[in-house]
């Protein structure tokens, strides 16, 4: 065993095993987003009297600030913002910080990135489809940037117009589902509505709520659509029947519900369509929207997974799923309204430490939901962490151009579904270690942030592990970690050194003690700092 994975066993091991200390949130103003906070703390809290769950601690201001960046910013905050952090005595700086961050360039990103993920999850896998994806997630990052409401962008996309060899914008959502009705179909009920009806494309099941019909019924609306992937498309706007798994049964288009289009006037179909679903009536769309974005921050739906919703997956605290529903309704479908809500809550600012056995099912949400990051989140939290900025690769444009991206994505392109699965993320925490990327970031003469830490004269050995823990984990050491590892860099500084070549040991002669001792005091703490970036607190969100 080197070296360096004894020491990551070190820092992983006293990182997770210590507490963190409880500190209980500001009073917040009484305003539209405390009191729908205090309504989700209200009805998680009835939930953890009922199920004998005794919550976990408030996170303390560290660990709420790295889990809000990574969850709206998409990585890991600069170490200047988090020094300032710590030391503001405002007792409303954490509904600021979120505020900042959904004012952030990082906002837009990140949610245009985990929606493109979301709408084209065929992009992460297929070749053709990735192609479509920067076009796609334009469109995504032009919403956000002017916060579109969830409704308007929901309908902008299910009634886009469709002609000859338009690609961009949400045309390409159509172009990435092959422009078959079925798939397009399947997706819209997904997204927007939380259902699966593709279950019932082939046969009906004996015990499923949706049947054969009823899919192609809804796959009706979109049976105007016609071309090819990447040829000219054609939309047939008034055409609402279409044959059932391709046969000559014609099913007229109509809702999964038990209302019926409203045929009158000039209507286009996809339009109708649009109408019913983004209608603050529909029992689906506002829940759909609310447990998405809830599931977003605490890594399980209320309803889970989150296009599950059926009669035999029932939500967990169905009522603060409708309070919720009709609060992102009443407020236009706001985005950052239900996010400011969500963060503002006690349940959302529990720490994810376990201090109680009760707190192991996730769904009560006794504790803050560990999760893992997606591949290029944990590529830009590296980049943050390590100062590792890279100049675009055009060969690689469809990934983001960057090296670490290419590397991190064919790493884990098969990860699994579920975020809050430990498995899904113990292979990325082997494959990192022999990472390209950490390996060269690591070396004092090749990364940005650890060449700045050690040719630091006003820092000494404290403050440059201090400022390590502060840049990859957003914390200060807890001083068993800061001895440990303290002691681990003088005893590294007074060791010989390593065998030498013939010309090494020629300079060696000529060289002062000091400069040796440096030496070995810097190889010491590039270890740390590899140790660091390897740790579990560093890949989570937590």
């Amino acid at each position: 065993m080197s070296i360096r994975h004894l020491l990551w066993i070190i820092v992983t091991v006293i990182s997770t095993s210590l507490a963190a200390t409880p500190l209980w949130a500001d009073d917040v103003a009484s305003d539209d987003v405390a009191q729908l906070a205090a309504t989700i703390d209200r009805h998680i809290a009835a939930a953890w009297e009922t199920q004998g769950v005794v919550p976990a601690p408030q996170a303390d201001d560290a660990e709420f600030m790295r889990r809000t960046y990574l969850n709206i910013a998409g990585r890991i905050p600069p170490v200047s913002e988090v020094r300032e952090f710590l030391a503001d005595t405002d007792p409303n700086k954490r509904r600021q910080l979120v505020d900042r961050l959904l004012d952030h360039p990082g906002y837009v990103n990140h949610f245009a990135h985990t929606w493109r993920m979301l709408m084209i999850p065929e992009a992460d896998v297929d070749q053709q489809a990735r192609v479509l994806a920067p076009s796609f997630e334009g469109w995504l990052r032009d919403k956000f940037i002017d916060n579109v409401a969830y409704d308007e962008m929901a309908r902008e996309l299910i009634a886009c117009r469709i002609s000859g060899n338009e690609r961009e914008g949400a045309v390409a959502f159509y172009r990435a589902k092959e422009v078959k009705p079925e798939s397009v179909a399947s997706s819209i009920s997904r997204l927007f509505l939380g259902v699966q009806l593709d279950c019932a494309q082939c046969h009906n099941h004996p015990f499923a709520k949706w049947q054969q019909e009823e899919f192609w019924g809804f796959t009706a609306f979109f049976a105007g659509i016609d071309g090819d992937r990447f040829g000219s498309l054609s939309d047939d706007a008034s055409r609402r029947e279409i044959g059932l798994d391709g046969s000559q049964t014609l099913v007229q288009a109509r809702f999964i519900d038990e209302t019926s289009p409203d045929w009158s006037g000039e209507a286009r179909t996809r339009d109708v369509l649009a109408d019913w679903i983004t209608s603050k009536e529909n029992p689906y769309f506002a829940r759909t929207g609310a447990n998405r974005i809830w599931a977003h921050f605490f890594g399980v739906g209320i309803v889970d997974p989150p296009d599950g919703f059926d009669e035999a997956n029932p939500p967990t605290h169905p009522e603060l799923l409708n309070d919720l529903a009709r609060s992102f309704a009443a407020h236009d479908f706001d985005f950052k309204f239900l996010i400011r809500a969500i963060t503002a809550s006690k349940t959302y600012q529990l720490s994810s430490h376990r201090t109680d056995d009760s707190q192991d099912e996730q769904r009560w949400i006794g504790r803050m939901p560990v999760k893992g990051m997606s591949p290029r989140q944990l590529a830009d939290c590296l980049i943050q962490a390590t100062g590792g900025f890279e100049t675009s690769n055009p060969r690689n444009q469809f990934l983001g151009g960057r090296q670490v991206d290419t590397q991190i994505q064919a790493l884990f392109e098969n990860q699994r579904d579920s975020n809050v699965d430990p498995q899904s993320t113990i292979l990325q925490a082997l494959a990192l270690m022999n990472c390209q990327f950490i390996t060269q970031q690591t070396e004092s003469a090749s990364s940005n942030t650890l060449s700045a830490i050690l040719q630091s004269p006003f820092l000494d050995t404290d403050g440059k592990i201090e400022t390590m823990y502060l840049t990859t984990l957003n914390r200060q050491p807890r001083e068993a970690e800061l001895s440990r590892l303290r002691t681990y860099v003088e005893t590294k500084s007074e060791e010989p050194a390593p065998r030498l070549s013939f010309l090494e040991a020629a300079r060696s002669l000529i060289q002062p003690v000091a400069e040796k001792n440096n030496a070995n005091e810097e190889k010491a703490l590039a270890d740390i700092f590899w140790a660091l970036l390897n740790s579990s607190e560093f890949i989570f969100n937590h």
